[in-house]
């Protein structure tokens, strides 16, 4: 079939494109329409909006173009195996394209509005229909810079988008058993990003979820990751307006912290949790700072007894300071309520687990021992004991009581505070205060006795101790059984029996006196073991 061009004068057309009725055809250097083949054709409008150097054409084994249906809409026709569109003059479609067969040209125009079909074509010289991973170059407006983003496109070409009717901040897809979040543009979330509903409160941990870098984008999901808290640089969403971001601190030192994803992706918080047969504890997500992240080094915390939930930490990952402040009873109000010490280890990166039973630590270039519950459920376990146990140490919250190198020697009083209760044994339910005390301390908590002058003719001042919940340890915070004379960093002297401090005495020597008259007489302080008995 040959055409005679009007454009002309009537001569036949050669190298080509005919409209015929609103079907377009493409006659050839001889004058003959081309079948079932590809037809390009120089762009003679080319701009901005259209760099196509050429137009492509497919003419159907009839002559006509294939091109957009009646309706403008976007249909697809399969050419050697590859899927390509059409506009309603024929021209193959690339680029962003809508449903209605409209090659979306503004800068913004590939951000098309929720909910739409959108398509992308590839470039002007190939424009086959995408599907599966693509990482395209757009103009991001909030960026003021292009930006390689990552998409997914469906099977039927279509880009998966976050949709109106979905609450959520993002959309969720899962790919070759691997779970990404995509936004309302179509872009693949990637590292910190809102996992919960868009008016979700930002500071709050567990509104958040982790999608890994702009390279990978996978959520992490039931596993653990360290990274450095949300801030701008690290977020999807930026917008922090609704609350900021849950820990500012942490993310401006540009810290990293370990964090634990649950099946949902969502972050885990505020518990002791049992991963892989160890137990591991989590910052509760109650606005402070460092929520979500795991728990290291030692911390005075609040377990709930009946659900292993962290109600609150007051201290965490403490140094010396700190635990002097606790042996100097700044913190006895909160273990009277149910506080106590956990130890999750000084290393988070080798090993962030609960620790058990007897454990050694250098806090601070300082050396503490510890005792920590080695039974019960993650309400339980963990938890630093309070009181003596079996006569051998004393604990507060955990921490062994021992005598500093100077003192050698220091009492401590141990005190049940249940009125109805009278063990002092670290299994008991009841509470039991333990304070480290001073000589001085002592003798202000006590009675003097009368002075007198010894064998030595030394004048001894003392005190009785009868009745207190006193006992003695040593440098290494054995509990001293039975021993008389035991110096203090006061130069002061203990008489211990049977574990019970009985006297306190500002000479070693208490056996004996003399009279006016010079001659020797029995004391009252012969047998200060039977005269200070119970």
């Amino acid at each position: 079939m040959f055409w005679l061009d009007g454009d002309e004068g009537g001569a036949m057309a050669t190298d080509k494109v005919i409209e015929d009725e609103s079907n377009y055809y493409y006659v050839d250097g001889n004058g003959v329409m081309v079948t079932n083949t590809w037809v390009k054709v120089v762009n003679e409008d080319q701009d901005d909006d259209d760099p196509a150097e050429y137009h492509y054409y497919y003419m159907q084994s009839n002559g006509k173009a294939y091109k957009a249906g009646d309706s403008n809409t976007t249909k697809f026709k399969t050419i050697d195996g590859k899927r390509y569109a059409f506009d309603d003059e024929g021209i193959m479609l690339y680029g962003w394209v809508d449903a209605s067969a409209n090659r979306l040209t503004d800068d913004f125009a590939w951000e098309a509005s929720i909910d739409e079909d959108v398509y992308y074509l590839g470039s002007w010289e190939e424009g086959a229909m995408k599907t599966g991973w693509q990482r395209i170059s757009v103009w991001d407006d909030a960026e003021d810079d292009d930006m390689d983003y990552w998409f997914f496109f469906q099977t039927n070409g279509k880009r998966f988008a976050k949709l109106s009717t979905t609450g959520n901040e993002y959309r969720t897809k899962k790919v070759n058993g691997k779970t990404y979040a995509f936004d309302e543009r179509g872009v693949m979330v990637s590292e910190w990003a809102i996992a919960s509903v868009a008016s979700a409160n930002t500071s709050t941990a567990s509104n958040w979820g982790y999608f890994n870098s702009p390279e990978d984008g996978a959520r992490v999901t039931k596993g653990w990751f360290k990274v450095v808290p949300p801030n701008e640089d690290n977020t999807f969403d930026a917008n922090f307006s609704n609350g900021g971001a849950f820990d500012t601190k942490d993310a401006d030192d540009e810290d990293e912290n370990w964090y634990y994803s649950n099946g949902d992706g969502t972050l885990e918080t505020g518990k002791i949790k049992k991963i892989k047969g160890k137990y591991y504890g989590f910052m509760p997500d109650d606005g402070r700072e460092g929520a979500g992240k795991m728990m290291t080094g030692l911390n005075l915390i609040k377990v709930d007894a009946a659900t292993g939930i962290v109600d609150d930490v007051v201290l965490d990952d403490m140094d010396s300071d700190d635990i002097d402040d606790l042996l100097d009873g700044d913190y006895d109000s909160y273990l009277a309520t149910g506080y106590t010490l956990y130890y999750f280890g000084n290393d988070e990166d080798a090993d962030g687990a609960m620790k058990t039973g007897a454990v050694s630590a250098t806090i601070g270039g300082d050396s503490y021992n510890f005792f920590f519950r080695k039974s019960g459920g993650t309400e339980k376990r963990g938890a630093g004991v309070n009181g003596i146990d079996d006569n051998k140490y004393i604990y507060k919250a955990g921490l062994r009581i021992k005598a500093g190198s100077d003192d050698k020697y220091k009492v401590v009083e141990v005190v049940n505070t249940n009125p109805n209760g009278t063990t002092l044994d670290i299994n008991t339910n009841d509470y039991i205060s333990v304070k480290k005390l001073s000589g001085s301390a002592v003798r202000r908590q006590n009675t003097a006795g009368t002075p007198f002058v010894n064998n030595d003719d030394d004048t001894v001042n003392y005190y009785k101790l009868n009745g207190q919940n006193y006992r003695l340890v040593n440098s290494t915070g054995s509990v001293v059984k039975n021993k008389s004379g035991i110096k203090d960093g006061d130069d002061w002297y203990f008489f211990v029996n049977n574990y019970d401090v009985k006297l306190y005495a500002s000479e070693k020597n208490v056996e004996k006196t003399k009279n006016a008259a010079g001659k020797t007489v029995n004391s009252v302080l012969v047998n200060w073991k039977n005269d200070f008995a119970n």
